[in-house]
């Protein structure tokens, strides 16, 4: 019965399992697919993740289109938000 799994899981093959994703970057990737966005701020807060761009790089060398938009806070200082293609 065992064997039968693993062929399954092998024919049957999901992103995750074709990529082999940092747990940061998989992180960050599902808040992705998710949320839709992603801002430094968030990722540091909900999940400890200081290098979101360095993450973000990793994914898009892993084949996946993310969009960076710079916006502005309150007290006007510059951010990146990253979201899917």
């Amino acid at each position: 019965m065992r064997l039968c799994k693993q062929k399954v899981n092998q024919m049957q093959p999901t992103i995750m399992q074709d990529i082999k994703l940092f747990p940061q970057t998989r992180k960050v990737l599902l808040h992705l697919e998710k949320r839709g966005s992603i801002s430094p701020l968030e990722a540091f807060g909900t999940y400890g993740i200081t290098r979101l761009a360095a993450r973000v790089h990793e994914l898009r060398k892993a084949g996946y289109s993310i969009v960076k938009s710079l916006n502005r806070d309150e007290a006007g200082k510059p951010y990146a938000r990253y979201s899917l293609a």
